[in-house]
């Protein structure tokens, strides 16, 4: 299933398990146990590839970029690429799981989720999903790959991925049960400004540069920052930069000087007063702190 880099980073890449399986692997939590090992699920991995579980059995916690979210039975968590995530007690839990690369999802069902989940969502409980289409989705994506692999053509690739993008267009569908406002499509623009830092965030840590390059004023991107997150456009940016920043200090073993060069800062002492800012912690206190709170057990 996976090829894995040095500790403590776990970089994981998508392996089909045979030739008769695509960019789409409808598995379970047994199957990927045993197909893995145990010590494949006991750090920290970023994957090149999205990965959606369905718990059926059991409970646990699960970590995705610093957030943990505890799974009960009917939840649904959605791992995307490039995400640091940290598996709990998988032995805890039985449950199908979705493997899968972003391409397989079609443009547009792609941008329509994005336009849909400003802020990407990872978890999904139950309460939320109850009366939703999502259980009658992922049935038809667990039956659309439980042909015989002689059955399996383009054709059943091609129904694999569309009962995917419909499973995913479903619970980007799904309302929060907890009172919260109900969500809205965004602005086209806002998306182009969120492509943007994901693509620029280590050279650009202005707004003026995506405006720039967007044709937008900095006042405008302000305006729909804030009307679709409540956070300013320099809030967003400097979120993005933050976030890098904690995943390589969590998970890489690299030096606060390199990840300040990777991140377009001037020096790390720069980047470590800015660090500072942002998160009322010095690099190297954050680093001790998140890989205390990550160490397998021994």
């Amino acid at each position: 299933m996976v090829e894995m880099g040095q500790a403590p980073i776990r970089r994981v890449r998508y392996l089909a398990p045979g030739p008769s399986v695509g960019d789409i692997e409808v598995t379970t939590l047994k199957g990927i146990r045993d197909r893995g090992g145990t010590q494949e699920f006991l750090t920290p991995q970023r994957l090149d590839f999205d990965l959606l579980v369905h718990v059926e059995r059991g409970a646990t916690a699960h970590t995705v970029d610093f957030t943990v979210h505890p799974l009960q039975p009917g939840d649904i968590l959605w791992v995307r690429a490039g995400q640091v995530h940290q598996w709990g007690e998988i032995d805890d839990i039985e449950g199908t799981v979705i493997l899968f690369g972003a391409h397989t999802v079609d443009d547009t069902a792609r941008d329509l989720i994005r336009a849909r989940l400003v802020r990407s969502q990872s978890h999904w409980p139950v309460l939320d999903l109850d009366g939703s289409p999502v259980s009658q989705a992922l049935e038809l994506l667990v039956a659309s790959a439980g042909r015989r692999p002689e059955e399996r053509s383009e054709l059943h690739q091609a129904a694999l991925a569309h009962a995917l993008a419909a499973l995913l267009v479903q619970l980007a569908l799904v309302e929060p049960s907890d009172g919260a406002p109900a969500r809205r499509s965004t602005h086209e623009a806002f998306g182009w400004f969120r492509d943007h830092i994901d693509e620029h965030f280590r050279d650009w840590h202005q707004v003026g540069a995506y405006a720039d390059r967007l044709g937008y004023s900095t006042r405008t991107l302000n305006r729909l920052a804030r009307q679709n997150t409540g956070l300013s456009a320099k809030e967003l940016i400097d979120e993005r930069v933050v976030l890098e920043a904690k995943r390589q200090l969590s998970h890489a073993d690299v030096t606060v000087a390199e990840i300040a060069e990777e991140l377009g800062f001037d020096d790390a002492s720069n980047f470590s007063s800015y660090f500072r800012r942002q998160t009322r912690m010095t690099p190297g206190a954050f680093r001790s702190q998140s890989r205390m709170r990550t160490a397998p057990a021994t």
